[in-house]
């Protein structure tokens, strides 16, 4: 089943369900030929009735004394004189494990008569209480570390991906919502997940915690990451949403989140590139420019990724030869000059062309370009590792957000730089003596 908070009218929140299976009283050998349902549901919580849900006709087979059916989206419309009930089962459903929850109402039938056309029954009544399987406080785990923003002098904006565990089996679209955030018993700021979705299973969400700096145990809990985890414990309040249904029913939620020593969690779903080349032009020698391709996709879990600038304010970031001799070793092999732009969704990948400069050589260097050469002429390729402090926006909030997609930032080893015949002009590159 899904529930949609995100509606204008927070009391009216909007409701599907893809499987809606029920056990009906049963002649032994015979199968009713339902073929359509439409049911007028009523929910109810500790004996209050809280709202109804009028669905349209939907397809449906019986099986036995097995009917299944489904419905589209349709508006759950909780009684004015209810709304306290409704968030107090908003609030059970976010912090038990489990919570019964009583259906009852009528159902209209159709039945399939073959060449006597269809046969409407309708008001058969039904009631049924049945466990849902809670939020249990949200299970949230820390994985990964996106940016820490320390331009603003009274806080440290903490941009991170966490799962959150979600047990049950609602879908729960909730909108923004944010969570006091405390360590140590002592508040250090607030937890903020847009647009959050919730499936049955893993969600990998970006939070954003804005940790306020003017509080001694704020400045505490940071210190203490260089030695050891933290814990944070998140709780409801009265900004969680701007939905007024909704927030009532988290304002009791409790959740711990253990921030790893460091901020250093798991890794990326994945690299954020493959696939590199460089190509050596025919106007290389005067404008000390090459082409590099690569492939590029998000590493954030399924966001979107928008590539602002490939070099951070202040960082020179270039790809340096790793792994082939003490003489090679650490040789920029190209050096990026903020000509790198590109836009990906959260699964998809885009390949890109740009403009990277070359090292500027001297006489010197001669022998170690014709040995590179030789390398790059025996293996087709090079092996680099990267430099690489970019500027990005991770998702659709328009943030501009520092990343280190260097290999100490990404935890990748070697990557291999394709390279062709035209490579061997680089030597031509080198002044002579």
């Amino acid at each position: 089943m899904s529930m949609d908070f995100t509606t204008s009218n927070p009391w009216a929140p909007s409701t599907s369900s893809n499987s809606v299976v029920a056990t009906m009283l049963s002649i032994p050998g015979i199968t009713l030929p339902i073929d359509n349902v439409r049911q007028h549901i009523i929910l109810a919580d500790n004996g209050v009735q809280i709202g109804n849900i009028d669905t349209p006709w939907s397809a449906a087979n019986v099986k036995g004394g097995t009917l299944t059916t489904a419905f589209t989206t349709s508006t759950l419309n909780v009684f004015s004189a209810s709304h306290a009930a409704f968030s107090g089962f908003i609030s059970s459903l976010s912090t038990k494990a489990s919570h019964p929850v009583t259906l009852q109402g009528a159902v209209d039938v159709k039945l399939n008569l073959g060449i006597f056309g269809h046969l409407t029954i309708p008001g058969i009544g039904f009631k049924a209480t049945t466990p849902f399987t809670g939020l249990n406080n949200l299970d949230l785990k820390y994985v990964l570390l996106i940016d820490l923003n320390m331009d603003t002098a009274d806080r440290i904006i903490m941009a991170t991906i966490i799962n959150v565990k979600n047990p049950s089996k609602l879908t729960l679209k909730l909108g923004d919502v944010s969570f006091s955030t405390a360590s140590a018993g002592e508040y250090i700021g607030v937890s903020t997940i847009k647009n959050l979705n919730l499936q049955p299973g893993d969600n990998y969400v970006l939070s954003s915690t804005a940790l306020d700096t003017t509080k001694d145990a704020t400045n505490a809990f940071v210190n203490s990451l260089y030695t050891a985890d933290g814990s944070l414990v998140l709780t409801g309040f009265s900004g969680t949403s701007t939905n007024t249904a909704l927030n009532a029913g988290l304002a009791a939620v409790r959740s711990n989140l253990v921030v790893p020593m460091n901020f250093i969690g798991s890794s990326m779903s994945q690299p954020p590139y493959k696939n590199w080349a460089l190509k050596i032009l025919p106007t290389t020698g005067a404008d000390g420019l090459v082409d590099v391709t690569a492939t590029f996709q998000s590493p954030y879990y399924g966001y979107p990724v928008k590539m602002l600038q490939d070099e951070a304010p202040g960082e020179d970031n270039y790809a340096f030869i790793n792994s082939v001799s003490n003489d090679l070793d650490t040789l920029h092999l190209f050096e990026f000059r903020n000509t790198l732009t590109y836009s990906v969704s959260g699964t998809g990948a885009t390949t890109v062309t740009f403009k990277a400069n070359i090292v500027k050589f001297v006489a010197a260097d001669k022998a170690r370009i014709q040995a590179l050469v030789a390398y790059a002429q025996k293996n087709k390729s090079i092996p680099v590792q990267f430099w690489f402090m970019a500027r990005i926006e991770v998702g659709t909030d328009g943030i501009s957000r520092t990343v280190d997609f260097g290999n100490s930032g990404t935890g990748l080893g070697d990557l291999s730089v394709a390279v062709g015949p035209d490579f061997a002009n680089i030597v031509n590159f080198v002044p002579s003596a």
